[in-house]
């Protein structure tokens, strides 16, 4: 179900907060240490190696965290438009598709990570409207990855 007016307008209001003080970068990386250490297979797929705490100095995973929450921020831009949201991360899920094997089934345990890591910096966040938001995200990047 499409997220209503007023659901997009909380994401907004929301989203400074979130992505405040190095827009985003730390939280991406807390989005990926959480992640390779909750699902440590994952970090071949992604091209990592060793433990997931010194990952934590890795630049590559910093400037991919970055990425991830930049992305998210266009999405929460863009949220107004679904129909350019939509395109926006089909685009992206299509792209994905050459960085090896990427699967649909990765994003929701992704996505609870992600959850975790905003809820840590953002006490009080309304979990359940950025759980809804995410489907909406990873489901149009998932249709581009797929299609």
């Amino acid at each position: 179900m499409p997220l209503t007016a007023d659901q997009v307008a909380a994401l907004k209001a929301s989203w400074p907060e979130v992505s405040a003080g190095d827009g985003g970068g730390q939280l991406g990386l807390e989005l990926f240490t959480k992640y390779f250490h909750e699902n440590p297979q994952m970090m071949f797929i992604f091209g990592y190696s060793g433990r997931t705490d010194a990952l934590k100095h890795n630049a590559k995973l910093q400037n991919h965290g970055k990425v991830i929450i930049d992305q998210i921020g266009k999405a929460v831009a863009e949220m107004d438009n679904a129909k350019q949201m939509a395109g926006t991360l089909h685009a992206l899920g299509v792209r994905h598709k050459g960085f090896g094997d990427i699967r649909a089934d990765f994003f929701p345990a992704l996505g609870m990570c992600l959850l975790d890591a905003m809820e840590e910096k953002v006490p009080g966040l309304n979990r359940t409207l950025w759980a809804a938001a995410y489907r909406e995200i990873s489901d149009a990047l998932v249709a581009g990855l797929e299609s």
